[in-house]
């Protein structure tokens, strides 16, 4: 019996795709609030800069996802598996996120740190 098509990889590939999503949206919410609150309780230009990288990281988030998702689907129907086999894209994604989380976090404290 062959796994091609096997609908528990079809949910399985969608589970990801919704993580990846909900990922983002965390991101982006974060960003907004940080935009709206992040420099205490204000508005102030270091804030929205801050929040906009996050919010920038959080929309590449899921395009990147989506893209993935829609490619990984393809592979399941035609029998191949190669975007499985790769983790450079996930890596990359992870170490994007953590660097604007990072950045926005300088962001806010360089003020401070100037001082």
């Amino acid at each position: 019996m062959s796994d091609v098509g096997n609908p528990r990889d079809y949910l399985a590939n969608e589970r990801t795709h919704l993580a990846w999503v909900r990922t983002a949206l965390t991101v982006i919410v974060l960003g907004l609030a940080i935009a709206r609150f992040g420099d205490e309780g204000t508005v102030s230009v270091g804030s929205v800069l801050a929040g906009s990288v996050l919010l920038v990281a959080g929309t590449g988030v899921v395009v990147y996802g989506s893209c993935r998702y829609r490619a990984t689907a393809r592979e399941l129907a035609d029998g191949e598996f190669a975007t499985a086999q790769s983790t450079t894209g996930p890596v990359m994604a992870a170490a994007v996120l953590t660097g604007a989380v990072l950045v926005a976090l300088i962001i806010l404290l360089l003020p401070d740190l100037v001082s």
